[in-house]
C-alpha cells in the first residue's frame, strides 16, 4: 500500500471516501439499532414474561405448602372435638329425656360441624 504522500490528489480523495464510507455505515448501524424500538420492545416482553413466568411457579409452591400446612393444623382441632364427642356421649341419654329440643338442635350442631371438618381436612389431602 501506499504512503498519502506518494498518492496522487485522486486516490488520496477515493481513500477519503472509502474511509467516510465505511466510518458512516458503522454509524448508521450503530443508530438503528438505537432506534429500532419494536426489537427491544420484544426483548423486554421476553424478559417480562420469563420473569412472570417464575412468580407463578414461586406463587404456586407457595399456595401448595400453605394448603399443606392448612390441612395439618385442620387435623389436629377435629381429632379433639371427636374426642370430646366421644367424652360426653355417656351423658347424652340423661339430658335427652330432660331437654329433647335443645338435644336435637346440639347434635344437628355437632353433625354439622363434624360433617365440615371432615369435608376440610379431605380437601386438604
Amino acid at each position: 500500500m501506499k504512503h498519502r504522500e506518494d498518492l496522487t490528489e485522486t486516490e488520496a480523495l477515493r481513500l477519503e471516501l472509502e474511509q467516510t464510507r465505511a466510518h458512516l455505515a458503522e454509524t448508521v448501524q450503530a443508530l438503528s439499532e438505537r432506534v429500532n424500538v419494536l426489537r427491544r420492545l420484544k426483548e423486554s416482553a421476553a424478559e417480562a414474561g420469563g420473569r412472570m413466568k417464575m412468580n407463578a411457579g414461586l406463587a404456586g409452591s407457595r399456595m401448595k405448602a400453605n394448603a399443606g400446612l392448612a390441612g395439618s393444623r385442620m387435623k389436629d382441632p377435629a381429632g379433639m372435638a371427636g374426642l370430646r364427642v366421644k367424652d360426653t356421649a355417656g351423658q347424652v341419654p340423661a339430658m335427652t329425656r330432660e331437654h329433647p329440643k335443645a338435644t336435637a338442635a346440639v347434635g344437628g350442631a355437632l353433625v354439622l360441624g363434624a360433617g365440615a371438618a371432615a369435608w376440610l381436612v379431605s380437601r386438604h389431602k
